[in-house]
């Protein structure tokens, strides 16, 4: 998985590189020093897979066994972003997201690395975002307590730009998360794989 997010971020840079070259009309949105403002509600679905390892003793052996198990189920989440424009087209893009995982509270923390493609006459703006960052466990008492779960971010969508500056975005997100926890028994290692459809607007400043 690691080897495919270098790549794709490797990609992502290559190809924005390319643009900058290959465009010869100007760009009017999305430019370097241009700042945005976005904001998302994603509605999916997740598959947590969990891996538990349990170690006990009668004082004179010791036992161990290894449970696996799957749970899928409702995902939404509600994100807010700040990207700055480093060249035409590309740019970091700090995230934070509420998530709700079956009914559990959990936050992210995310930079992200998006491209918005240019074509000319156009009012539509293809665009690739990916991501790392950290996330809580959902359901802990604090958002912030613990944030050690591991966040791969990935994204394709579109924005369709209405107004000067301001744009309606709509995204296909996919999300991996890996994390593990200890109790005084057993061992937990967990991975979420999480697809959601995004819905949301972003303004230029």
């Amino acid at each position: 998985m690691k080897r495919i997010f270098f790549i794709l971020i490797i990609f992502v840079i290559i190809t924005s590189g390319y643009a900058q070259v290959s465009e010869k009309s100007q760009r009017k949105f999305y430019k370097q020093g241009d700042w945005e403002f976005g904001f998302a509600l994603n509605i999916g679905v997740s598959s947590e897979q969990t891996k538990q390892t349990s170690i006990y003793s009668d004082g004179s052996s010791q036992y161990s066994y290894t449970y696996d198990y799957t749970e899928k189920g409702f995902y939404t989440h509600l994100g807010v972003s700040t990207g700055y424009y480093i060249i035409n087209g590309l740019s970091i893009e700090p995230e934070f997201d509420l998530n709700v995982y079956n009914w559990e509270i959990s936050a992210s923390l995310l930079a992200n690395l998006c491209y918005t493609f240019y074509l000319p006459q156009k009012n539509i703006y293809p665009y690739l975002k990916l991501g790392y960052g950290l996330s809580t466990e959902p359901g802990t008492s604090s958002l912030f307590e613990f944030l050690d779960i591991k966040t791969i971010n990935a994204g394709v969508g579109l924005k369709l730009a209405y107004s000067s500056g301001m744009a309606f975005r709509m995204e296909i997100n996919y999300r991996n998360l890996k994390g593990s926890n200890t109790d005084y028994y057993s061992t937990y290692e967990t991975t979420t794989s999480v697809i959601s459809i995004s819905f949301g607007a972003s303004v230029l400043f």
